[in-house]
């Protein structure tokens, strides 16, 4: 049987009475001709996409800048490897400064004890001397900075404390001269470019004296920090009095007992001041 009129026809009538299914079409014939929904929702779409990145841009380059003013700060900056630390001792006949350089190794920071970690100079008179004209001890205390201001670098000014000890030099005198002198004091350490505290130039007990001996000594050793077995007790003969300081496991009194924490390691300390027992009361009898 001949159907290729049959084909022909079904063809020709079908290519004439249906339009070709969309799905029939070329790729590139579907895709360009979108809709005008289509073009409406691309456009819609791109603001979208640009608002978003307008709001995000900005809210990025804040984050940026949070991050980077933490990891600047002094909260999260990696320890210095080395630093330096300015002592004023004020006392009865004279006021030494002494500056310190120490690295910062291990737990208790490092100073050397072969004359490069540390320097002082000392000059007279005592801070009592200054009892009739308080606003003087500051020029003292200026001449002693600017020896310290020569051994510290510049550059750590600014992270370099300074402190004044007031151990005994005023004794005797009345309250308001010596907060006088001290004040004075404290004006010029203000203004000297290191950093300071009010309550860093201070006057300090016979108890307290005997303590910072005791650490001092101990650190010399190189027992600080270690057991209290292993510590030595010290006999201190002062300007203006005698100080006796050790560990002691034993129950003492509160007027002569103090806890002294140091990293990783806490003591029991007997730290006890007699008064008028000193170098200058032995030089004025003997």
């Amino acid at each position: 049987m001949d159907l290729s009129y049959l084909q022909s026809r079904a063809s020709t009538s079908t290519s004439s009475s249906f339009p070709p299914h969309r799905t029939q079409l070329h790729p590139r014939m579907y895709f360009s001709s979108p809709s005008p929904s289509s073009s409406t929702y691309s456009r819609a779409y791109r603001l979208r996409l640009i608002a978003a990145g307008l709001f995000v841009f900005p809210f990025l380059l804040y984050l940026f800048f949070v991050a980077r003013r933490s990891h600047l700060s002094a909260r999260y900056t990696a320890p210095r490897p080395k630093g330096f630390g300015v002592i004023i001792d004020a006392g009865a006949s004279a006021s030494r400064v002494r500056v310190f350089e120490f690295l910062n190794e291990g737990r208790i920071p490092f100073v050397a004890f072969d004359g490069k970690g540390s320097v002082s100079m000392s000059v007279r008179p005592g801070l009592r001397e200054f009892a009739v004209e308080p606003e003087r001890a500051r020029v003292l205390i200026r001449e002693l900075l600017e020896f310290a201001k020569r051994r510290v670098p510049r550059a750590a000014w600014g992270y370099t404390k300074v402190r004044l000890i007031e151990n005994g030099g005023l004794e005797g005198l009345e309250k308001e001269v010596r907060r006088g002198i001290l004040e004075s004091c404290s004006q010029e350490l203000r203004a000297s470019g290191f950093s300071f505290r009010d309550d860093w130039a201070s006057s300090i007990t016979g108890q307290e004296k005997g303590i910072y001996a005791w650490v001092a000594a101990n650190y010399a050793l190189g027992t600080l920090g270690a057991n209290h077995k292993d510590t030595m007790g010290v006999i201190e003969l002062g300007d203006t009095s005698t100080q006796v300081t050790f560990v002691t496991s034993e129950q003492l009194p509160m007027e002569f007992s103090r806890l002294l924490r140091l990293p990783g390691m806490t003591y029991k300390v007997y730290s006890s001041s007699t008064n008028y027992y000193s170098q200058v009361s032995l030089a004025y009898y003997f």
